[in-house]
């Protein structure tokens, strides 16, 4: 029997994913592990479908700064370049003698300038280099300006701080099963008015067409006042889930993917936040239960959430088999 037959007819469809219904035209995942959509543009150039703004924002820290060291490098070195071609008897002050000393003599010179530090040592002697250092500064002024804006968006630009269990689980719940992983806050900055939703994503056969077909899963708690410790969420396969009756098969078959989003209001910025991640089949772990992750203290007097245990889990037998 078709499994979009084998679907419970009182599952909620949802169609405001933004993903197209003919899967023969989408290939991989929905999403990544780290909630970007799976998906590249083509058709425009690389300057039109990249935002350099965003780019950097995104970027780690480490990255970011290499970003901004080997831009200032470049930067110098290019102007050493040019003092070196006009000449560098343009440049007065110089105490080294052979061309190599005075190249990097050049480049020092450029990274004052550049700076607008100006030690003085190295001076523009000529109208060619006096013009070229007017350039460089009025460009050291604008570099230094948007590096500065780039460090406060970056450090101003609200994040949800979750860490996601690396696979979610089939595990016993209650007198039947469930589906469900579980994600904690991994900084001391605390959400409130926390709300998940989870999407099943499946591709079935419609009519004889393999589309995708996207089913809102309930949840057995869905919302929360506040993230605080680690948060189990989910899913009873009961008869309002889509894959109620569905063997473990059948849900490979249908190469289902569970899209989470979780948005909360972050206090200390006074804005709403988004996370967003998602599971394949192939990290589903079939007949497992997750492990408690937290404890109180020693002593008693506050309570101790281990991160390292995210993704531990151990093996549970499941009521039936799917």
């Amino acid at each position: 029997m078709a499994i979009l037959n084998r679907i419970n007819r009182r599952a909620i469809e949802n169609t405001e994913t933004g993903f197209g219904t003919n899967s023969a035209y989408s290939g991989g995942r929905f999403f990544l592990k780290d909630g970007t959509p799976n998906m590249r543009i083509r058709g425009v150039s690389v300057f039109k479908r990249v935002s350099i703004y965003q780019s950097l924002l995104k970027l780690s820290l480490f990255k970011f700064l290499s970003v901004i060291v080997l831009l200032y490098l470049v930067v110098n070195l290019c102007f050493a370049t040019i003092y070196y071609l006009i000449g560098l008897d343009n440049l007065g002050g110089m105490d080294s003698h052979t061309i190599n000393g005075r190249f990097w003599e050049a480049f020092f010179f450029s990274a004052q300038t550049l700076s607008t530090v100006g030690y003085g040592h190295v001076y523009p002697s000529g109208h060619a280099s006096n013009i070229i250092a007017a350039i460089e500064c009025l460009l050291g002024l604008l570099m230094f300006a948007l590096a500065t804006g780039l460090m406060y968006g970056r450090f101003s630009q609200p994040k949800p701080y979750i860490h996601y269990s690396k696979h979610a689980l089939l595990a016993p719940f209650k007198d039947g099963m469930a589906l469900m992983f579980r994600m904690a806050p991994y900084k001391r900055h605390f959400l409130t008015d926390v709300e998940v939703k989870v999407t099943a994503g499946m591709k079935l056969l419609v009519d004889g067409v393999r589309k995708n077909q996207f089913y809102t899963l309930p949840l057995a708690i869905s919302r929360a006042n506040s993230l605080t410790l680690n948060w189990t969420i989910v899913h009873p396969i009961n008869e309002e889930s889509p894959l109620f009756s569905l063997t473990k098969e059948e849900i490979l078959e249908a190469e289902t993917e569970l899209l989470v989003f979780v948005k909360g209001f972050d206090e200390e910025y006074s804005n709403t936040v988004v996370s967003k991640t998602s599971y394949t089949t192939k990290e589903v772990v079939f007949g497992a239960k997750f492990k408690v992750m937290y404890r109180p203290s020693d002593d008693g007097t506050h309570t101790i959430m281990d991160l390292r245990l995210l993704d531990d889990y151990e093996h549970a037998e499941l009521p039936q088999k799917i």
